[in-house]
């Protein structure tokens, strides 16, 4: 006879309500309440808000309010850092992406001099940090709406390597060099 058949009816259903529990808690709660957790979280730390509690983002955040991508367009309708400054093409790569930018940026606002950094000279490697999936992602008739255009269709047709941001340089940040500036001498 084993452990079960000594159980009476009210343990065996008491048992049975157990292994339910336990089951709509491991299989449906935790991985619903991980995923929300993980969601706010992403979305905490995705716009503007986040991205200027570090000093030396404030200039970046007020030229991208000043263009058209940070809201200043008759829509209102404003991108976030992320949107430009992570890949798109897939959720792991977004999310490695996002850590490891994450851990570099709070390695270098806590053991660098940030105010020795040459953030103008750091713009001429914007396609190391502006990722043409954010733009496709908004963007996606682009195609369509460019076609015969020979750079976009070259573009397209993935005959040139040329991103984004090669071409439109002050995309997502107007008036970026008078920001940088007027940041650098603000008493």
């Amino acid at each position: 006879m084993n452990w079960l058949d000594r159980l009476s009816r009210t343990a065996k259903v008491l048992v049975a309500l157990s292994i339910a529990l336990f089951f709509v808690l491991a299989v449906i709660v935790l991985p619903a309440a991980a995923w929300l957790v993980g969601d706010e979280s992403f979305t905490a730390t995705s716009g503007d808000g986040f991205c200027s509690d570090c000093h030396t983002m404030q200039p970046f955040v007020d030229s991208a309010a000043d263009s058209v991508h940070g809201g200043n367009n008759r829509a209102g309708i404003s991108a976030e850092c992320t949107t430009c400054h992570l890949p798109h093409d897939s959720s792991w790569n977004y999310l490695t992406s996002k850590l490891e930018t994450g851990f570099h940026d709070i390695w270098v606002q806590t053991f660098s001099d940030t105010s020795q950094i040459d953030w103008k000279a750091k713009t001429e490697h914007r396609e190391e940090f502006v990722y043409d999936s954010g733009c496709l992602t908004c963007h996606v008739e682009l195609e369509a709406a460019t076609a015969g255009k020979r750079q976009h269709d070259n573009y397209f047709a993935g005959v040139i390597d040329s991103k984004c941001v090669t071409c439109h340089a002050g995309v997502g940040h107007s008036n970026l060099n008078q920001y940088l500036l007027e940041h650098k001498y603000r008493p």
